[in-house]
């Protein structure tokens, strides 16, 4: 490798974000270095850019795991391809083709030992709690330093772009079976953003009878009928209750399962009034404040409400999925953007446009047309 410096996306705080020339890390025993290929914007990063660290660690209170403080390298959904690897690594090959699974667990509390690692007392990601030294999705190299945990291999019909993917298409795919789901049932998916569009995606795979979606953006409800919607609603302008179970045969009806992807009072408040008795309700986005619940819909109709984070054992079934072409990901895809217009098109659109957007993907290598 002749170059020695790369590019890195180094945040620092609020609205503190610079591309800058950092030393690229070399893989001692048992690690490799992946070139980034893309790397996709999540709604984390952009809650960290514009309200300051709130899962990054700081110089006051460094990660426990990682010890990390600022700056750190954002970006944890991205793919990339092997460029060397260190001493004693047997399963990766220069050229292997790899995706990312992001989470960092401690293997010790009592969640890491029941497997549920996504429940880590100490959680942490790549790509918002580890050093800068070891780069990340928004860098033009990643220094994996446990790859056995962190990397998986794409097959040969999944691009690149797709594989940027796979981690926000992970935390659908567990949402959904954290719910419970069954082939045949309805559902009711509040908000389609990126994990909403995703979420109708597999249960469209997975056989769901009956896809409603609240959506208030129209921008986005015609990407929630791309996803394969079969109902639209805007819930500006309908009644979500009272259509939900006309929908599903009339008032004392309502749908199997309700997923609440927006994050506010008003959708969650409309999944647990829409489910059938008996009903569930899945929770898979992040709050900023606490959830008023009507607990007495839960106990006179005996619904249930979980709560879904990140993933745990589901890439292997996501990569079938994409291998198979049962589920697709680049009509997601709704921009691309070399890493030195990251604030510029990436995340100011994102703030300011995102009604027109799933997923912009950012190329850490500036190079929009690779052969990925």
């Amino acid at each position: 490798m002749s170059k020695t410096t790369m590019k890195s996306a180094l945040f620092r705080g609020k609205h503190d974000i610079k591309i800058e020339e950092i030393p690229i890390p070399q893989p001692q025993q048992g690690q490799v270095l992946v070139k980034v290929a893309w790397c996709g914007i999540c709604g984390t990063d952009l809650h960290e850019y514009e309200s300051g660290a709130i899962l990054c660690p700081t110089d006051e209170n460094p990660h426990p795991l990682t010890g990390t403080g600022m700056p750190v390298c954002l970006g944890h959904e991205f793919s990339g391809v092997i460029e060397s690897v260190g001493h004693g690594v047997e399963k990766w090959r220069v050229g292997d083709r790899v995706c990312i699974e992001a989470v960092i667990s401690c293997h010790e509390c009592y969640a890491c030992k029941i497997g549920c690692n996504n429940a880590c007392v100490k959680l942490g990601f790549v790509g918002l709690s580890t050093s800068t030294n070891l780069g990340g999705g928004l860098s033009e190299y990643y220094l994996c330093d446990r790859p056995e945990d962190y990397l998986h291999k794409l097959p040969d019909s999944v691009s690149l772009k797709a594989g940027a993917m796979c981690e926000p298409l992970a935390v659908a795919i567990h949402a959904v079976k954290r719910s419970g789901f069954k082939k045949g049932e309805k559902v009711l998916v509040c908000g389609s953003g990126p994990i909403g569009s995703l979420l109708i995606t597999v249960l469209k795979s997975k056989g769901a009878s009956q896809i409603i979606v609240s959506e208030p953006s129209s921008a986005r409800r015609k990407v929630a009928q791309r996803a394969g919607a079969h109902h639209l609603l805007d819930p500006l302008n309908d009644d979500i209750v009272a259509k939900v179970k006309e929908l599903t045969g009339g008032s004392d009806c309502g749908v199997d399962v309700a997923f609440e992807a927006a994050g506010n009072g008003r959708a969650l408040e409309a999944a647990i009034a829409a489910t059938c008795t008996r009903g569930r309700v899945l929770n898979v986005s992040v709050w900023s404040k606490p959830a008023v619940i009507d607990m007495n819909k839960l106990v006179f109709e005996e619904k249930t409400i979980l709560g879904s984070s990140c993933y745990r054992g589901d890439h292997e079934e996501l990569l079938s999925a994409l291998d198979s072409g049962s589920i697709k990901l680049e009509d997601f895809i709704t921009a691309t953007i070399p890493l030195d217009q990251l604030v510029e098109k990436g995340f100011n659109e994102l703030i300011h446009n995102n009604e027109n957007h799933v997923k912009i993907l950012v190329a850490p290598s500036g190079n929009l047309d690779q052969p990925f």
